[in-house]
């Protein structure tokens, strides 16, 4: 089956908005029927429309598995964070959550370096029996592994109670200075992800062959965060271990940002700048996710994580069209798209979280 690249972007665009908008779904779904049936089901349906995918005959039949694909592959963004915070107490669940950043942090750099050898020694369909694979084994860990965990609240797909979830989690200020943060700064990782190839190879002459390399450089620091995060747990609070991540974030943005600036425009300054970020929204991935489920009560834990996710997918898209639209050939816009997405997601966590800490959060249960 022939495809021009116009063809290969349009099912990664769509698989990424049903992604995005699948979660919104999922989260009250979560809430209603327990976040392991969920899980399971999810598994089970990506690795059927994997499957689906590796057998398609035609450019339609694959662009609708890569849609279906998407709308099943967001179930463990929403679920798998409440199922850690629901297990372990606050301390733990961070540094649990840490260790499961250290082991996303390795699959965009392992990743795309497994699938390209499948690709050339196998064809581009064993990728997607590899990941169907991969889901199923999955599945089975989840059945017999992993507790089912909360409360189920019997309400929540009414449809007009689950409209009026998420506008109440708009509303909570205590939540919103998490989500803000998160949205923001996961955000700005993707300035990176959609500029950093025309800036280093097209602007700063890195080799197409090194590129990998040069990118896993603030993979590096994104898996240094996740780690710190999880020495932190113990002895530093979740507001503390936030705060830190977001300056840290902001420090990088701003550092890349004025020495691009000032005309120091390099590899080296590039890497740098984005390895503090990277490293900050490590930590913020781990801690800031428990501030924020424990921001709501357990009823509302799906529908918060859904949200959480589909915002961050959403920060990514506007960090992408932004690099885009301001393009010039140079890493100016990336440079300062990074600097201002940070500095947003620091200023409303400082904001709404000393406005939450004074009002007191009445969604919140101990």
């Amino acid at each position: 089956m022939a495809t021009d690249a116009s063809a290969i972007q349009l099912t990664m665009s769509l698989n990424l908005l049903a992604f995005s908008i699948a979660q919104l779904a999922y989260g009250p779904m979560a809430d209603r029927f327990g976040r392991k049936r969920l899980l399971l089901i999810g598994m089970g349906c990506f690795a059927v429309t994997s499957l689906a995918c590796a057998l398609a005959m035609g450019f339609g039949t694959l662009l609708a598995g890569r849609i279906a694909q998407g709308a099943f592959a967001c179930v463990p963004s929403v679920v798998v964070a409440v199922i850690i915070r629901e297990s372990y107490g606050e301390a733990r669940a961070a540094k649990v959550l840490g260790i499961y950043g250290i082991a996303l942090g390795g699959v965009p750099a392992l990743g795309p370096v497994i699938g390209s050898y499948i690709f050339v020694w196998v064809g581009w369909r064993a990728n997607f029996f590899v990941v169907a694979g991969l889901a199923i084994l999955m599945l089975l860990f989840v059945a017999y592994g992993v507790p089912e965990t909360g409360r189920k609240n019997r309400q929540a797909l009414n449809l007009r109670r689950a409209v009026g979830g998420y506008v109440h989690l708009l509303r909570n200020r205590r939540y919103m200075s998490y989500l803000v943060a998160l949205t923001c700064v996961f955000g700005a990782l993707f300035a990176f992800v959609t500029a950093g190839p025309f800036v280093l190879i097209d602007r700063l002459g890195v080799a197409t062959q090194h590129y990998g390399i040069a990118a896993a450089v603030p993979i590096g620091g994104f898996i240094a965060g996740s780690f710190a995060a999880t020495r932190m747990a113990d002895h530093v609070s979740i507001t503390r271990q936030v705060q830190a991540s977001v300056l840290i974030s902001l420090a990088g943005g701003l550092l890349m940002f004025a020495l691009v600036i000032a005309g120091h425009e390099n590899v080296a300054v590039i890497l740098i700048g984005m390895s503090l970020q990277h490293f900050g929204l490590g930590v913020l991935l781990a801690a800031g996710y428990v501030g924020l489920l424990d921001a709501v009560t357990d009823e509302s834990r799906g529908s918060a994580s859904a949200l959480a996710g589909s915002a961050q997918v959403a920060g990514a898209s506007v960090a992408s069209f932004l690099v885009g639209a301001f393009h010039d050939g140079s890493a100016l816009p990336m440079a300062a798209t990074v600097a201002v997405l940070c500095a947003f997601g620091t200023i409303g966590w400082f904001v709404l979280g000393s406005v939450s800490n004074t009002a007191g959060n009445p969604d919140h249960r101990t």
